[in-house]
C-alpha cells in the first residue's frame, strides 16, 4: 500500500492556516472583540464574545477567508428586537472603522444577520486579506438565537430569532478529535486535519456548489463519531472520509442531515439533486483514492494531486522525489530514452 507519509505531512501543513496568517487574524479578532466588549450599552446587555465557526473549531482550510464571533448578550433573551441588538453592534463597529461604500476607507458591511470587518493590507499579500464576521446571539434555553436571515421576520416574535448551538458542537468536535478512539498517526491527532483536507477536495471540485464545506463537515462528523473511518495513515484516513462523505449525501438525498446538535434537519436545506450531485463527485473520488492506495509511488502521487488540487501556496501535494507530474518514475523515463538513443537509425 503506497500511503506517501512524508508528502502528505506536507498536505496537512499546506491546507492550515499558521504562521503569519494566523497572527493577522488573531490579533483582528481580538481588537474586535475588545472594542465591543467596552461598549457601555453592550456591557449592560451581558456582551460575552467567543470564537465559532470552522476558526474555532480548526477545522478551516488555508487560506481562512474570515472569522466568525459569537456575540452573546446573556443579559437578553428571544424576547428582545434583533433589530435593536443589531443596530447598537453596528453603531460601535462602525463609529470605529466606518461603513464601507459610504466613508472613505469605510471597512463595516451590514450582512443578513452579522457584521463584517474587512482587514486588508495593500502592502500584504492577497492571501493574509481576511474578515470578521460578528454574529449578535441571544440565550434560548441551554442553546442560542441569532437574528433570522429574512429580516421581515424580525418583527415577528415566533420568527425573529434562530435557535443554533455553535458553541456546543465546537465542544463535540474537541471531544472527537481528542478522543482516546479516534485515529492517530504516530502520535498525531488525525480528525481535524482530515477535515480541512476534506474541506479543501470540496473546494477544488464542488468550488460554489452545494453541499458547502461546512456540511461535509458535519458528514465527516458522523462518520468518524461512528467509527466508520479507520486507518493509520493520512492517505488511508482520506480516503476512508471520502467514502464516508459520500454515503452521508447520499442518505441525505431522501433524509436530509441531522444538525448534530439540536438534531433538527440542517438550514439552509438541500435539494435531492444538490445531495445526489455531491454524493456523485465523492463517490467518484473516493474510487480515486483507493486506486491511488494501491498504485506506485509516483501513480498515486498524480492521483492525489488530482483530488486536494491546489491553493494559494501551489500544489497541496508535493511531488516525491523521483516523479514527474505525469505519475512517471524520472529515472525510468531516463532510461528508456537512453535505451532508444543506442537503437540503430537507418532508413529502409
Amino acid at each position: 500500500m503506497e500511503t506517501l507519509s512524508a508528502e502528505f505531512e506536507s498536505a496537512v501543513t499546506n491546507v492550515t492556516v499558521h504562521g503569519e496568517k494566523q497572527k493577522r487574524a488573531s490579533e483582528a479578532h481580538t481588537e474586535v472583540r475588545e472594542l465591543l466588549e467596552a461598549d457601555r450599552q453592550l456591557r449592560e446587555w451581558g456582551i460575552d464574545t467567543i470564537l465559532i465557526g470552522s476558526y474555532a473549531r480548526l477545522t478551516g482550510r488555508y487560506p481562512g477567508k474570515d472569522v466568525d464571533v459569537f456575540l452573546r448578550f446573556k443579559n437578553l433573551s428571544v424576547r428582545h428586537d434583533p433589530a435593536r441588538i443589531y443596530e447598537e453592534v453596528k453603531r460601535v463597529l462602525v463609529e470605529h472603522y466606518g461603513l464601507k461604500d459610504h466613508d472613505l476607507d469605510g471597512r463595516v458591511t451590514e450582512q443578513a444577520r452579522s457584521l463584517k470587518i474587512d482587514f486588508e493590507d495593500s502592502d500584504a499579500p492577497d492571501d493574509l486579506a481576511f474578515s470578521v464576521d460578528a454574529v449578535p446571539a441571544v440565550p434560548w434555553g441551554e442553546h442560542w438565537g441569532i437574528p433570522n436571515r429574512n429580516r421581515d421576520r424580525w418583527d415577528e416574535e415566533e420568527d425573529r430569532w434562530v435557535k443554533t448551538s455553535p458553541v456546543e458542537f465546537a465542544a463535540r468536535t474537541n471531544t472527537l478529535a481528542t478522543a482516546k478512539s479516534t485515529p492517530t498517526v504516530g502520535n498525531r491527532p488525525t480528525y481535524r486535519p482530515i477535515v480541512r483536507l476534506l474541506r479543501q477536495v470540496r473546494h477544488v471540485h464542488l468550488g460554489e456548489n452545494r453541499p458547502g464545506g461546512l456540511y461535509t463537515e458535519i458528514a465527516a462528523y458522523y462518520a468518524w463519531s461512528d467509527g466508520r473511518v479507520t486507518g493509520s495513515s493520512w492517505a488511508e484516513l482520506l480516503a476512508g472520509s471520502l467514502g464516508a462523505v459520500a454515503n452521508e449525501f447520499d442518505l441525505a438525498v431522501t433524509d436530509g442531515v441531522l444538525d448534530p446538535v439540536l438534531g433538527t434537519q440542517l438550514k439552509p436545506a438541500l435539494y435531492a439533486d444538490q445531495w445526489a450531485s455531491g454524493a456523485a463527485k465523492f463517490r467518484e473520488l473516493a474510487g480515486l483514492a483507493e486506486q491511488a492506495l494501491d498504485a506506485d509511488k509516483c501513480r498515486a502521487a498524480k492521483l492525489w494531486r488530482g483530488i486536494l488540487g491546489t491553493n494559494d501556496r501551489g500544489q497541496v501535494l508535493p511531488l516525491p522525489d523521483g516523479c514527474d507530474a505525469n505519475g512517471f518514475a524520472i529515472a525510468g523515463i531516463a532510461a528508456v530514452e537512453a535505451v532508444g538513443s543506442n537503437q540503430p537509425r537507418g532508413f529502409a
